[in-house]
């Protein structure tokens, strides 16, 4: 009987440790969770989840690619990265751009431009521009978050960005020329 009450014994000794283990676990668990809410950022009824991560598209006016002879191929809406700031963070950590939306870059003057996609999420088509209005250069299917450098190979004043795809699907081609203007 004594082995019966040792045991008995050791084992109404464990219980009241694991009680406490577990009652520990609990509230430090209530105190981390409390935390959180306490220091979690507020949502206004305004957020999105996609506006947290990043601006929604602003369409700030439109740009109409056309044929060599000028002929109309398709219109878009665009928003103008027209400053250092806005070229430098471009359509970065952008989670979506509907099909006729993009995003044109305009320089102070011509130069050898060359952009890159870290952190763009989207595949894109880069269309290089002259100061005539001339397509020179498209790079194509762009891979999201790299740093590999799609370069113009003539003097670029302007850069449009479009999804990935769009380039193809309206037979746009070095030549080709646009027209833009702001809203």
């Amino acid at each position: 009987m004594s082995k019966e009450k040792n045991i008995t014994d050791q084992h109404n000794d464990t219980k009241p440790k694991s009680r406490r283990r577990m009652q520990i676990g609990i509230s430090m668990a209530t105190i981390a969770i409390a935390l959180v809410i306490i220091f979690m950022p507020k949502k206004t009824a305004t957020d999105s989840s996609a506006s947290s991560i990043a601006p929604m598209f602003k369409k700030q006016g439109e740009c109409t690619l056309m044929h060599r002879d000028e002929k109309p191929i398709v219109t878009i809406d665009i928003e103008i990265a027209d400053d250092d700031s806005k070229r430098e963070i471009g359509m970065m950590g952008r989670p979506v751009m509907e099909e006729h939306q993009g995003m044109l870059f305009v320089f102070e003057q011509e130069y050898m431009a060359s952009f890159w996609m870290k952190n763009t999420i989207l595949p894109l088509d880069m269309i290089f521009i002259n100061k005539l209005g001339e397509i020179v250069t498209i790079c194509k299917n762009t891979t999201p978050f790299s740093e590999q450098a799609y370069s113009a190979t003539a003097m670029t004043l302007l850069v449009l960005e479009v999804n990935a795809g769009f380039i193809d699907k309206y037979g746009i081609k070095e030549g080709d020329r646009i027209s833009w203007k702001r809203d």
